[in-house]
């Protein structure tokens, strides 16, 4: 299965994503994650393991196990790096061994000075690049031929709203923290209104009681499928591309085996999940000292 971009281009509707995978695993990791049919890879240059996948991948691809061409690549800019992307975004790819990305996403909602260091009340300095300066240089890479698509992470409604103002090739997408417990609604369904598609990561809330919720465990029993299956569906009903990530080659098959419905009322009682308790998985507030989403 597969979605359209506002670009035109079209991703597979499921991704992989190697969030904290360490770099002697990543090898092992990506083959297995192709081998189980994953086709869209969700990389970053703060994860800090872009060289290492990228000898994987071009292992692979020469051996003939995929083609470049088969795949759809995410990279992301990360925020100290927002006064130079078409050379953050050059390393990425020379690090993965690529000729371009499908779709490059800028990784945070703020910028920062990090050769600035430290504030006087210990925060990080922001950087002096405003938004739409930084989005002039996201489009570049387009034009440039290093990426097809471009998009963000972590923006806000009124950031988003912004840059629909003054952008000459739309935000693609937002990847955004989505799960039960801190589900983005209002966020990630006004992205849809606006034809900007969500990529939900930390699909599974990860470290979080998602995977044991009454609501999640119900409709595992009733279908036969695992609570990590219910989560994956749960966020393709609602309209997102989730990004899943285990290191288990049995999991991985499984978290890609969503030949199933949840009903109305199985999806309703997930919703309701939310709120109540801070559930949010990535601390954007706190590691940059802004209340972003509040």
């Amino acid at each position: 299965m597969s979605v359209k971009l506002n670009s035109g281009h079209t991703m597979p509707s499921v991704a992989f994503g190697f969030w904290q995978v360490p770099g002697e695993k990543c090898a092992e990791v990506l083959e297995k994650a192709i081998e189980a049919g994953y086709r869209c890879l969700d990389f970053a240059a703060v994860y800090g393991n872009e060289a290492q996948i990228g000898v994987a991948l071009a292992q692979l691809i020469a051996a003939g196990k995929v083609k470049r061409e088969e795949l759809f690549i995410v990279s992301k800019l990360w925020a100290s790096d927002w006064h130079q992307v078409a050379t953050a975004c050059s390393k990425s790819l020379q690090d993965l061994q690529l000729e371009y990305f499908d779709l490059y996403l800028v990784h945070s909602a703020v910028g920062v000075d990090a050769t600035a260091g430290l504030d006087s009340k210990r925060r990080k300095v922001r950087s002096k690049v405003p938004c739409h300066v930084l989005w002039k240089d996201m489009e570049s890479l387009v034009s440039s031929g290093k990426s097809k698509s471009i998009g963000v992470s972590n923006w806000s409604s009124l950031q988003i709203a912004d840059a629909l103002n003054y952008a000459a090739i739309l935000p693609a997408m937002n990847q955004l923290e989505i799960h039960p417990t801190y589900s983005s609604e209002a966020l990630a369904q006004w992205c849809l209104s606006e034809e900007i598609m969500v990529m939900s990561y930390c699909t599974l809330g990860s470290g979080k009681p998602d995977l044991t919720l009454p609501s999640v465990t119900a409709a595992s029993k009733r279908l036969g499928v695992t609570p990590a299956q219910v989560l994956m569906k749960w966020s393709m009903q609602k309209g997102y591309i989730p990004v899943t990530k285990s290191l288990n080659e049995d999991r991985m098959k499984t978290n890609r085996s969503l030949d199933f419905e949840l009903t109305a009322e199985e999806v309703h009682a997930l919703d309701g999940c939310d709120g109540g308790l801070d559930m949010k998985i990535c601390n954007h507030a706190g590691e940059f000292g802004l209340p972003l989403y509040h």
